[in-house]
């Protein structure tokens, strides 16, 4: 196991089930490395332009980098985030993270072994956006990513799932050390009892779901789950800030290997729903949810 991991400690007896199954670890790395990690995150204005983002960045807006481009850019990463990068997206890593959640990803998705033609152990890996990846049966990745300091109260993303062709993720928050901003934790949530499981878009209406806990994002903290349709989260309204709020986001996808995705995002179609939905894009535009 690399001293990179970010499952080192972890075992099976610290897998929550409910409301889905999912992984909250605190001090997810060793102190000494997560802290010259902290010290070396690289800086935003790497991140957008890496990113290639088009004009200046709106207020409390994701931008990430992917593996691809910061294993290409080894000048603008630090050794050590290349190496953490470069482990997050090798078989190795995939091999240990079966390992560790293979019954829960199996339990999800039953027929995962019988679509994909090949047993969890056996399944090829890339990253993602690579040639390589096309010969594969998952695609890895691993991002640095930020939300954009904001001068006003706001939730970054409400309730959703991530996309159908994403297997699994891992969230690591890389809290700055100036970062005084509340809020901005993780909502774990979970569909109400009697909904049908249906979105508006590619979020869920606020009104079928209902908290399950909250996640505080605290520096070194971890969150690693199995995505599916049940998969519901959500990140809290953050307070105005000058700083970005950091974070790392590992993940695993099948958009080669099932193109028709992992599960189905079935939809609302009554314009109720849709009004409601246009209600929500609004509170969170103005923090008020």
């Amino acid at each position: 196991m690399s001293e990179y991991s970010i499952l080192r400690g972890i075992t099976r007896a610290d897998i929550r089930h409910e409301p889905f199954a999912h992984v909250v670890v605190e001090g997810c790395l060793p102190s000494p490395l997560y802290a010259e990690l902290s010290r070396t995150f690289p800086a935003d204005e790497t991140i957008l332009r890496l990113e290639n983002s088009r004009g200046p960045a709106k207020p409390n807006s994701r931008h990430d980098v992917g593996a691809q481009h910061i294993l290409g850019n080894p000048d603008c990463f630090s050794d050590g985030w290349q190496e953490f990068v470069r482990y997050h997206v090798s078989n190795a890593f995939f091999q240990e993270f079966t390992g560790l959640l293979g019954p829960e990803i199996l339990a999800a998705y039953p027929e995962l072994e019988r679509r994909l033609g090949r047993s969890l152990r056996e399944i090829r890996t890339a990253i993602l956006d690579t040639p390589e990846a096309d010969d594969c049966e998952l695609a890895l990745d691993c991002h640095i990513g930020i939300n954009t300091p904001s001068r006003r109260q706001g939730s970054v993303r409400r309730v959703h799932t991530d996309a159908p062709d994403e297997l699994f993720a891992a969230l690591i928050y890389f809290r700055a050390e100036d970062d005084r901003a509340a809020g901005g934790d993780l909502e774990i949530l979970r569909w109400k009892h009697g909904r049908p499981q249906l979105f508006v878009g590619s979020e869920v209406d606020e009104s079928d779901a209902r908290l399950s806990h909250t996640v505080v994002t605290n520096p070194n903290t971890a969150v690693i789950f199995i995505n599916s349709a049940a998969a519901l989260h959500a990140v809290s309204a953050r307070s105005a800030s000058v700083v970005s709020r950091r974070l790392v986001n590992i993940m695993g996808r099948v958009p080669r290997s099932v193109p028709e995705g992992l599960f189905v995002k079935q939809q609302k179609s009554d314009w109720l729903s849709r009004g409601r939905r246009a209600l929500q894009r609004y509170r969170v535009a103005v923090g008020r949810f």
